[in-house]
């Protein structure tokens, strides 16, 4: 009678689940999709990642409540300057706008408390002067800019691109010699139907906050060029943009600026921005915390992360754990490989 009450329970749970699973997500001509198989494709495509999230958030919040590094008035404060930062000043507002993204105000604050934390640890390993600071400030202040019309800083202008100089100055010459600039751009770019059919003329949105471990919207140098580099209304170049190896040639033709704040009001945030490019990876810290605080993987599927942690090397294979990007190209010609082994076969008998 005692096993039967132990287990009864679970075996209610394990039949309420089952019943669940069985209601429809979706129906697609008549073809329904279950929240079972909704739920196992979830864990075959992001079970790993999403278990790295949570184990990653459980040392942050273990080391937060040995270190006492975030407070929750930190956090919500963080979160009334995220909301102002989207254009809301209503909660409400806010949190059904939220909603249509399919996220909620919990989750919201678990993701900025995890990131707090996460920068304060890396601050912690993260040496640096007053004047390092100011310098890296004016080197990117366009990370910085506060627009007081709530809209991003951008540039209007003609941009001629190419991995050969040559090419440009013969486009420079002809512009310089009074032809169109737009029949030029349109002539130039034959093989770019969207910038042909703007003759060139294009308007960059500079970043306010740029994500070192993302690929930058735009090359740095090629970034401080449209930003303050090439002088209005002038043709300018062609110029070398080092780190994408090709050139430019624009002619600015209107820059809405924003706003920049003294550096001595706005140092904290610089410092922020300084340690997500120069501070400790967040790898490092998670290695380290693994260290303090033992992590143990039990499911089978999911061991791996447990020397992925540990090692700071990403063990998992992307093409285990995640769908496919889109289908495959029906333009492209099939292989041919298959024919060639079934005519080998024939051959061979």
């Amino acid at each position: 009678m005692r096993f039967f009450r132990i287990f009864l329970p679970a075996i209610l749970l394990v039949g309420l689940l089952g019943c669940g699973g069985r209601k429809p997500i979706a129906v697609i001509g008549g073809r329904v999709v279950t929240y079972n198989e909704f739920e196992e494709a979830m864990e075959r495509y992001y079970g790993a990642r999403t278990l790295r999230w949570l184990i990653q958030h459980q040392l942050l919040l273990l080391a937060n409540e040995k270190q006492k590094l975030v407070s929750d008035k930190e956090v919500e404060r963080e979160y009334k300057n995220f909301m102002r930062l989207n254009g809301f000043e209503n909660e409400q507002q806010f949190l059904s706008f939220l909603a249509r993204q399919g996220m909620t105000k919990e989750g919201l604050l678990d993701d900025i408390k995890h990131n707090l934390i996460l920068l304060k640890l890396r601050e912690k390993q993260t040496k640096v002067d007053d004047k390092t600071l100011e310098q890296f400030f004016k080197q990117n202040w366009v990370m910085f800019a506060q627009p007081p019309t709530g809209e991003p800083p951008t540039v209007r202008c003609f941009l001629f691109q190419s991995r050969d100089r040559k090419e440009l100055e013969k486009v420079k010459a002809l512009i310089q010699q009074g032809e169109d600039i737009r029949k030029v751009a349109y002539d130039f770019y034959k093989d770019n139907p969207q910038l042909r059919s703007t003759r060139g003329e294009v308007t960059i949105t500079l970043p306010l906050l740029v994500d070192p471990h993302q690929p930058p919207p735009l090359p740095p140098s090629l970034l401080n060029l449209l930003a303050q580099g090439a002088p209005l209304n002038q043709l300018h170049g062609p110029v070398l943009i080092k780190e994408a190896n090709f050139w430019v040639l624009v002619k600015v033709l209107e820059r809405k600026r924003a706003f920049v704040l003294p550096f001595e009001e706005i140092k904290p945030q610089v410092k922020t921005a300084y340690v997500q490019f120069f501070g400790p990876p967040p790898e490092l810290v998670f290695q380290q915390l693994a260290k303090e605080f033992a992590v143990s993987v039990h499911d089978p599927r999911f061991k791996f992360l447990e020397d992925e942690i540990r090692t700071r090397m990403m063990i998992e294979r992307p093409s285990t754990f995640q769908p496919p990007a889109e289908a495959p190209s029906l333009t492209k010609p099939p292989s041919q490989e298959g024919g060639r082994l079934e005519q080998r076969e024939q051959e061979s008998q």
